[in-house]
């Protein structure tokens, strides 16, 4: 056991470096290492396409596991039941598990005696499946299966970060000019609350700078309460609404805003934060 702490540490320590190197080197690092910490023959990480119930080879270590990669299959097996279930499986005994597919070992030439798979889940969103198969002691034990569960979250939780800094990098450079130049006002949060955008009409609206821009939301009350109200309520309900207002006191004086409220979709199509859009209505 204290070889095992000792391993997990390791693998911790290492993993900021194997992070800057980019998404494929962290599930590469996830099947190269972890298959030593649970002491395993062979490993593979499914990349998971939940809508369309898909998994793909993208990462391998072991005998046959290379050729492989790039194969797309329907949820099946053990771990197109981890993925179904999203729950971490162990089986020691793979010919006579229900859930044991021999379509890969029959076209191989491998034979899947012990199996450990884990489902790589970062903010509810499954990333994939993380398998370890044919344990080097005969087979796996229950602190075996935490490890890959603990080492396979890390992971997942790493790449997901890379995958949102990507997003938001790519929506800043198409949309920062548009934002920018819209004739009305707009604020935007990330998912975690933190302002990304602040565009100069909503500077001209509230007569600030760009002092809230990467700030808590929540510090927008000072500003003006219902900001935050009506961007928390996307953010945490996922609740939106169009052409509503509210009044607040801007330098002493008193303005009436009309606003929607929208989620922030990256180029993949997901929800990656809120925005408020709005226009100084007073006097209208």
């Amino acid at each position: 056991m204290s070889d095992m702490l000792e391993f997990l540490m390791k693998f911790y320590e290492d993993l900021p470096a194997e992070a800057a190197k980019g998404e494929d080197a962290l599930w590469d690092y996830l099947a190269r290492r972890g298959a030593g910490i649970v002491n395993c023959h062979a490993g593979t990480f499914f990349e998971a396409d939940d809508v369309k119930h898909r998994l793909t080879f993208k990462k391998s270590i072991g005998p046959v596991g290379g050729d492989l990669v790039g194969v797309s299959f329907g949820y099946q097996g053990v771990v197109g039941f981890c993925a179904e279930s999203r729950k971490a499986i162990l089986i020691n005994d793979a010919e006579n598990s229900p859930l044991f597919t021999k379509k890969v070992d029959k076209g191989s030439g491998f034979r899947t005696k012990t199996v450990i798979a884990v489902p790589a889940i970062a903010n509810g969103e499954l990333l994939g499946v993380m398998e370890y198969i044919n344990s080097v002691a005969g087979a796996f034990s229950d602190a075996e299966l935490r490890a890959a569960e603990i080492i396979t979250g890390l992971v997942a939780r790493d790449v997901y970060i890379k995958k949102l800094d990507a997003t938001i990098k790519q929506l800043n450079l198409k949309g920062e000019s548009t934002i920018n130049n819209l004739s009305g006002g707009f604020i935007g949060t990330d998912l975690d609350g933190k302002v990304i955008f602040f565009n100069p009409k909503a500077s001209e609206i509230f007569e600030v700078g760009q002092e809230y821009l990467n700030r808590p939301v929540v510090e927008l009350f000072q500003l003006c309460p219902d900001i935050v109200s009506a961007l928390g309520d996307v953010l945490k309900q996922g609740k939106t609404v169009r052409r509503m207002d509210f009044k607040c006191k801007v330098n002493g004086k008193e303005k009436v805003v009309g606003y929607s409220s929208i989620n922030i979709k990256g180029v993949d199509g997901k929800i990656i934060g809120a925005g408020l859009i709005f226009q100084d209505i007073t006097g209208l």
